[in-house]
């Protein structure tokens, strides 16, 4: 089922840092056709020869600084995942995490947080102060998760294709590692898909560790998305009045 969710398919990118058969995935994934488009329609950042992934992550954060949207994020190795809804206008903000059969559900708005009291069957919600920060999630665009994940270097620009009715550069890497520090891996592929404002639109990350572990993340980004869905529990806070 993770497999059937992906958001993008990983493309094995030919002249990129070593790529050796044994450590990429066995299955291939086989992406829908899309047409392409003018690679002048969506202005990707380098440096060095690459794209330049911070001054992506930059762009995409503020790129949705100023607007709804919703963010989907699905990982395994463990499988876990968080949901990310903004709505700008109103200014409330809904997480959902879910790590196996466990679920933790927020929703931020007018200085309060309200939680899901899964702990408690008398209990729908508890409420507390938000002191400005968004419970479950560094970010809310998810820069930084990404951070933790992309490679600081040696993405090329693949492609640029129509995607959901707008354009958007195809970023991808191969690589045999990632280094030696603390969250070293010895094969990755990750491809993500840029849009011409900036906001990256998906993400499909999978990596190796040395002790076997597989690591798979992906992400999507839809805009313009306006009420968050106001969950059963929440029914009667009448977040929208």
């Amino acid at each position: 089922m993770w497999r059937s969710l992906a958001v993008v398919a990983v493309v094995l990118v030919a002249g990129c840092t070593g790529l050796t058969g044994g450590d990429t995935r066995t299955e291939a994934l086989t992406p829908a056709p899309v047409p392409d488009v003018d690679p002048s329609l969506v202005v990707v950042p380098e440096a060095n020869g690459s794209v330049d992934i911070d001054v992506v992550l930059d762009r995409h954060e503020a790129a949705l600084s100023n607007r709804s949207f919703a963010r989907s994020v699905e990982r395994a190795g463990p499988e876990n995942t968080r949901d990310v809804w903004v709505d700008r206008e109103a200014d409330i903000v809904r997480v959902r995490r879910t790590f196996g059969p466990l679920v933790d559900d927020a929703v931020a708005a007018d200085g309060t947080v309200y939680r899901l009291a899964s702990d408690d069957p008398d209990t729908d919600y508890r409420a507390e102060a938000s002191n400005d920060t968004t419970p479950y999630v560094p970010s809310l665009s998810g820069r930084a998760r990404l951070e933790q994940v992309l490679l600081d270097d040696g993405y090329r620009r693949i492609d640029t294709v129509e995607r959901d009715g707008r354009p958007v550069a195809v970023l991808a890497v191969n690589a045999t590692g990632r280094g030696e520090g603390t969250d070293p891996s010895i094969a990755v592929q990750s491809e993500l898909s840029v849009d011409s404002e900036g906001v990256i639109r998906s993400v499909d990350h999978w990596e190796r560790r040395p002790d076997g572990t597989v690591v798979e993340l992906q992400m999507s980004v839809e805009t313009g998305t306006g009420q968050v869905p106001v969950p059963w529990w929440a029914e009667d806070i009448d977040l929208y009045g």
